[in-house]
């Protein structure tokens, strides 16, 4: 019976797909009905195909993968979908999803494939499904939130609950605090009550009294911090030097499994496990950009770098991103513009999803999410606004809103004399000339190229 019925759906499937007329140019094209469904046109056949499982479909892209996150995109009367192919973290197998407890409105889920990533939205902010990101409260307008919900790290840190205060006698809004053992890295209370743990950049160690990171001769306690994790890096590099000279089934033979079954981690590099089944050792790699956390109990222990303490395992894999917005193929990555320090990408197997963070935030790759700009201590951030093109064009400082109120994170505007040309305004200042296609013009109403008979003179 069940056998009958694959038949049966792939028989109407290839039906409808030859049902729909392709127009005269080959591409991609929707589906009238079902937002994550399209059909590829070649030669005026029609191939029917479904975008990975949480995608949907944008017909607007001008890239070859058209598929793209749900708050990016304009379904209209694309209402139906693919079923749901999820499991608690993650009801679809790709997307940002809140987190299942209700009360826990700052806390969210990436999912990729199925694996859930989760992220932390900074102090104050609840996650929005509607947009995809962290926004104020009274925004996201969800109900049931319990502020005091997930407020130790893995350590085991909570913030004080005594206020702290500075030498005027003022509360300290994030208050700063050193780490117990690790001179590099130390402890913020966004608004006085959710922890965060962050590190200095390598060569400094926080220094407690000035409540920033100094030079480690600066800091009493820490001033050979970098000559003793020197040596071990040396020592782990030399290491890995000769490893890399030794073949991988011999590294595995060398490598003793602890216990007869499970995933290891190895000892000088993050992206690097052994899964051991009877005693023997296969060498495993996370994929790019993430690496390995031996204290996650799922299968899956691969995780982004800002949720896993790698301690002394220095060494990754070569980067393999290909873009100047996904260093590597998985993470989460800051604009390739210092100046742009609103806009990061999540990458994911090298396709990069520009997200924007919400007003007055900006992108911190340590945390791996959005900060207030003091925490996320960038320099240079907002350099390029009021830039003017040779024309005179300026980009508006009026923010611009799509039909669903949402912020439009590039915004389109027409040529004043030239219908094939465009202005659009990266993150909202940065003018930029546009130019369409031979033979078609910008439509205003659209905000995309378009047939000329489309588009009134």
């Amino acid at each position: 019976m069940r056998y009958i019925l694959v038949v049966f759906a792939a028989t109407v499937a290839c039906i409808y797909a030859q049902s729909f007329k392709c127009p005269p140019k080959d591409g991609q094209y929707e589906d009238p009905v079902q937002c994550d469904k399209f059909y590829e046109c070649v030669d005026g056949r029609a191939t029917e195909r479904l975008c990975p499982d949480g995608l949907v479909f944008d017909p607007t892209i001008r890239k070859i993968n058209k598929c793209d996150q749900p708050f990016n995109v304009d379904c209209g009367n694309r209402e139906e979908l693919q079923p749901p192919r999820g499991n608690n973290l993650c009801p679809r197998r790709n997307g940002f999803f809140a987190h299942p407890d209700p009360a826990v409105c700052n806390v969210f889920y990436n999912c990729i494939e199925g694996e859930a990533n989760e992220i932390t939205c900074t102090a104050g902010l609840h996650f929005d499904e509607y947009t995809g990101t962290c926004v104020w409260p009274n925004d996201a307008g969800r109900q049931g939130c319990n502020p005091g919900a997930n407020k130790k790290l893995k350590d085991g840190f909570t913030c004080p609950k005594d206020q702290k205060t500075d030498e005027a006698g003022q509360v300290v809004a994030h208050p700063k605090y050193a780490h117990p053992t690790d001179c590099q890295r130390f402890y913020v209370c966004l608004n006085g009550v959710e922890p965060r743990d962050l590190g200095c950049q390598v060569g400094e160690v926080y220094n407690e009294e000035t409540e920033r990171c100094d030079a480690p001769e600066n800091v009493p306690g820490c001033e050979d911090w970098y000559k003793e994790t020197t040596m071990a890096a040396t020592r782990s590099s030399v290491l890995a030097a000769m490893l890399l000279l030794i073949p991988a089934a011999i590294v595995d033979a060398q490598f003793k499994c602890p216990k007869n079954r499970g995933q290891f981690e190895d000892p000088v590099q993050c992206d690097k496990y052994y899964v051991c089944d009877e005693g023997e050792a296969t060498e495993k790699l996370c994929p790019d950009g993430l690496v390995f956390d031996p204290t996650i109990k799922l299968v899956n222990k691969c995780d982004q770098p800002f949720n896993v303490d790698c301690g002394d395992r220095f060494e990754l894999q070569p980067a393999q991103g290909t873009t100047d917005y996904c260093p590597r193929k998985n993470g989460f990555f800051s604009h390739p513009d210092p100046s742009i320090c609103n806009v990061f990408y999540s990458c994911i197997n090298g396709e990069e999803l520009e997200m924007s963070c919400t007003g007055g935030l900006h992108f911190d790759e340590k945390s791996g999410t959005c900060v207030w700009p003091d925490v996320a201590a960038r320099e240079g951030c907002g350099s390029n606004a009021n830039k003017k093109l040779n024309d005179g064009f300026q980009c508006p400082k009026e923010t611009r809103y799509d039909k669903n109120g949402q912020v439009i994170t590039h915004p389109n505007y027409p040529h004043p004399s030239d219908c094939s040309q465009f202005y659009y305004c990266l993150n909202g200042i940065e003018p930029r000339l546009g130019k369409c296609d031979a033979k078609m013009v910008y439509n205003e109403d659209l905000q995309r190229c378009d047939d000329p008979e489309n588009v009134p003179e």
